[in-house]
């Protein structure tokens, strides 16, 4: 199952709006095949795996691990626990059950009547924080939320008054490459109009391999100038604006001014498949986030550079759950229990 694990992992940045899965068939303490599942349309993981054997007969007493419940219905691929049964694989090991609702224990059942010997649990809380996202949206009905700012060691997010209109750095280049990562590894990242305003940020992943994120902006006042790089068209842009604006390279949903604006954005998100969305505003949007206890993770990067005066970080209550050392960054990770489905205990860096 661990190796399921890994496997699955290799997805983290092209699985979504689907779970990362892995998959690995066993004949007596020997690895036959493995397979993952790469994105949304192609191969599932039992399907990769299988489909690695090629024709050739599975042995009646081989074991199939994979690390979520095979599925049930059809989708863009046919049933992967139909596929189990026609290979003659009589036993499969799971970690968890498959919260969509389509799935959710039919994939099981349909097994166990088949004759397929079944057993769950195995590694299931690694599992679950693996597809959190996945696991928030179909329990929660909405995104996974991940608050990311850096602050100064005196406690600033930016500094003012402002020389130009550009990023302020305040961590390392090398966090800097590590925030692009997380980017590529969400569906989503969100900002206000003033982060694009003072910023003219790009909000995109190209300082590594992975897909860019769909940009989400909300500007309820339309007072970003057009030229933005955000309405580059380089990669999607959603608008939530107040009125419909002409000459933006941009998705536009309209948002009334009685509208909470977290939630409309975070039902706009979810009714797109987007599982996840990595919050990167300013303080006046996290602080938002945080007052509301709408989120489920904050990431906070400390950087070195000390800034004197400008807008305050935003505060979290508590200790940060993990801390590491990143270059002359320091990275602290803060989770929301009072909003997971999850025991504290499975939340890990």
């Amino acid at each position: 199952m661990r190796r399921c694990l890994q496997l699955a992992r290799l997805g983290a940045d092209s699985a979504a709006p689907n779970p990362m899965v892995g998959a690995v068939l066993v004949h007596e303490g020997r690895v036959l095949a493995e397979g993952w599942h790469k994105s949304p349309g192609t191969a599932h993981a039992e399907r990769a795996c299988l489909g690695s054997c090629g024709s050739s007969e599975v042995p009646p007493d081989a074991v199939m691990y994979v690390n979520l419940e095979p599925c049930a219905h059809h989708g863009r691929t046919p049933p992967c626990a139909d596929l189990l049964i026609a290979r003659g694989v009589k036993r499969v090991v799971i970690a968890h059950l498959d919260p969509f609702a389509e799935v959710n224990g039919k994939g099981v059942a349909r097994l166990i009547a088949a004759g397929t010997g079944v057993l769950d649990g195995i590694l299931a809380e690694e599992a679950r924080w693996l597809n959190r996202r996945f696991i928030t949206s179909m329990v929660k009905g909405r995104p996974y939320i991940i608050l990311k700012w850096a602050q100064s060691p005196d406690g600033f997010i930016d500094q003012h008054p402002r020389a130009e209109r550009a990023v302020q750095r305040i961590s390392s280049a090398e966090t800097d490459v590590l925030v692009h990562r997380w980017r590529a590894e969400e569906q989503a990242i969100l900002v206000g109009s003033r982060t694009v305003v003072n910023d003219d940020p790009r909000l995109d992943a190209r300082h590594v391999q992975g897909r860019s994120p769909l940009r989400v902006v909300i500007d309820r006042s339309n007072r970003i100038p057009e030229g933005s790089r955000v309405f580059d068209g380089l990669h999607p842009t959603l608008l939530l604006t107040g009125q419909e604006r002409r000459g933006v390279n941009a998705e536009q949903a309209i948002i009334s001014a009685s509208e909470d604006p977290l939630q409309r954005v975070l039902s706009e998100l979810h009714q797109r498949a987007v599982r996840s969305v990595l919050v990167e505003g300013g303080a006046e949007l996290h602080a938002r986030f945080i007052a509301s206890g709408l989120w489920d993770e904050a990431r906070v990067i400390t950087g070195s550079r000390t800034i004197g005066n400008g807008n305050r970080a935003p505060r979290l209550t508590g200790q940060a759950m993990r801390s590491l050392d990143h270059g002359p960054d320091r990275i602290g990770l803060f989770i929301n229990e009072s909003q997971q489905a999850l025991p504290s205990e499975t939340w890990h860096w």
